[in-house]
């Protein structure tokens, strides 16, 4: 009898499925998807980071902050942010799980904090924010970093 390939394990898919959702980012200093997959392992809503709709896309007229490097003037940065995307598409109640191709910011990881995730998942570290591991310490939101290949 043959034997069947290896079935991916499930934190490797989804993350292969936020990196997925993220190249549909119009966002020209990074591309971020997000998964929330509800505990049912349902994939609930996603999002990935780009311009407020009816907005004209950064990959097409670039806004002040495109050139900035990550993580720097974000103020002036025109993107809604993958997590929050996520959110506005949200219909689930039921506790999530956040597949993230980076670790959230600051301002994202308030929102998580404020949401029914219990455990984020992400393919690597956002490096400019080390706040946000207390706050999901305080919130008890588990976080799982697999390093950047």
């Amino acid at each position: 009898m043959p034997t069947s390939p290896s079935r991916l394990e499930k934190d490797a898919y989804f993350l292969e499925l936020a990196g997925l959702v993220a190249g549909r980012s119009t966002c020209v200093r990074r591309k971020v998807g997000c998964v929330l997959v509800d505990s049912q392992g349902h994939i609930a809503a996603t999002g990935y980071n780009g311009v407020p709709k009816q907005f004209p896309h950064c990959l097409d007229h670039p806004c002040i902050g495109a050139a900035a490097p990550s993580g720097s003037q974000l103020s002036d940065c025109m993107a809604v942010h993958a997590e929050m995307n996520a959110f506005l598409q949200l219909t689930s109640t039921s506790e999530l799980t956040a597949y993230i191709t980076v670790t959230p910011c600051f301002e994202c990881a308030k929102v998580i904090c404020n949401s029914n995730v219990t455990r984020i998942v992400a393919s690597g570290a956002y490096k400019h924010v080390n706040v946000t591991d207390a706050m999901f310490n305080l919130a008890g939101i588990k976080v799982d970093v697999y390093a950047d290949n």
